[in-house]
């Protein structure tokens, strides 16, 4: 009797019967939710990823780059890309300023200014930003490794098509290039990113002079930000120079397709990483 009275008293056993017909949780149903999840998050980041790169692209490429455009372009891209996704705070400071400024500079005074005047007064608002003593302070220890890790594959992807590219009778549908690059640039970069942050660490990179790293990137971010600014509406606002028209005008020609291959290759790239247990980047 006494054996019986203490088993219904124990604090984590539950005297309610139990409810067969309770649903219950499926692992490998939640396995199959969050594949769909990281699937639609690198979407998105594919999707941010086309119009930088496509302009990048274009930019070098009118800068005598030739093949080695891709490599070129795809680093950067993919260093800023590796900083909105992987340090989104830094990331979003970084564009956030650079795209007010970019506008600021349009409405204010756009028959009067030129596209590298624009990028280098958002680059410089920015790290000047970041190195007042108002800012957080809180500094993003791993931007910097993030970052390099973001460029280094980004470099590789590029270069293996400045490679390729020459070799091909045509050139490469820009749909089937955003889509390797993000597809195949996203599983290296969650794969290396870990080892960039250590080696960062070692160096001790994160622990010295870590806010003039971190105005640095931003300062790189803000630039992009007005740059694209200033392709996209600089024309309407009386810039009249070839060189910016030119590279608006290849945005506006291969966008649809080099958006379209952007998520595509973002859906393969989340899908995977999640279907083999790959870490998210920011648990690192």
């Amino acid at each position: 009797m006494a054996i019986a009275q203490r088993a219904s008293a124990h604090p984590f056993r539950s005297s309610a019967p139990l409810d067969r017909n309770e649903p219950r949780l499926n692992p490998r149903d939640s396995n199959w939710r969050l594949v769909l999840l990281r699937a639609i998050v690198w979407g998105l980041v594919g999707l941010i990823y086309a119009p930088l790169f496509i302009g990048l692209l274009s930019l070098f490429e009118r800068l005598g780059g030739g093949p080695w455009s891709f490599a070129a372009a795809a680093a950067v891209a993919g260093g800023a890309g590796a900083v909105l996704y992987g340090a989104r705070e830094t990331g979003f400071v970084g564009t956030g300023i650079g795209l007010v400024v970019g506008a600021a500079l349009l409405v204010a005074a756009g028959d009067r200014v030129t596209f590298e005047f624009a990028v280098l007064v958002a680059a410089a608002v920015a790290a000047l930003i970041v190195l007042t003593p108002a800012f957080p302070a809180r500094c993003d220890r791993h931007v910097l490794g993030k970052a390099l890790a973001g460029a280094t594959v980004g470099a590789f992807g590029g270069a293996v098509l400045a490679i390729a590219e020459p070799l091909h009778p045509h050139s490469f549908p820009v749909f089937a290039v955003l889509a390797f690059l993000v597809s195949v640039n996203g599983v290296l970069y969650v794969a290396s990113v870990p080892r960039a942050v250590r080696l960062t660490r070692r160096l001790c990179f994160e622990s010295r002079q870590c806010n003039l790293i971190e105005s640095l990137v931003v300062a790189v971010l803000a630039g992009l930000a007005a740059g694209s600014v200033w392709v996209v509406a600089g024309p309407f606002y009386g810039d009249p120079g070839s060189f910016v028209r030119d590279v608006g005008e290849a945005i506006y020609i291969q966008l649809p397709a080099a958006l379209l291959g952007g998520i595509f290759g973002g859906v393969v790239a989340g899908a995977l990483l999640q279907a083999f247990g790959f870490s998210w980047v920011q648990d690192v």
